[in-house]
């Protein structure tokens, strides 16, 4: 697994799928990556195992894929690497965003208001 740095994500955003794996509240209280999809690590492990209706319902996005390349991230760098661990693990292509959040509001990248998928009840 390879490692990402800001300067790669920010120019490749619209390529990759950004998985935001800190918790949801986490994600409210400090904003997101824009595009990025909250799948807290907390949750991949069975999250991973869903279905693909199971998954985009409770995740509001399409269930991460062989194909696509994937990268994680979370507030300073352990989540993710555990994370991408587990998605390659899996058979998924993933790489770490090492910096995470803390490095990507460092370096003055664009931070979304924190708004995580919330599946219906």
């Amino acid at each position: 697994m390879s490692d990402i740095d800001y300067d790669e994500l920010s120019a490749n955003l619209d390529g990759l799928v950004v998985l935001d794996v800190r918790s949801r509240e986490e994600v409210k209280k400090n904003g997101q990556i824009p595009g990025s999809h909250c799948l807290p690590v907390t949750e991949l492990e069975e999250a991973l195992d869903l279905d693909e209706k199971s998954f985009q319902e409770k995740y509001g996005f399409s269930k991460p894929s062989s194909d696509q390349s994937l990268v994680t991230h979370c507030m300073m760098g352990g989540r993710a690497k555990r994370a991408g661990d587990a998605l390659i693990a899996k058979g998924l292509q993933a790489r770490v965003y090492v910096g995470s959040f803390n490095d990507w509001n460092a370096k003055g990248g664009k931070v979304d208001p924190g708004c995580p998928f919330e599946p219906a009840s």
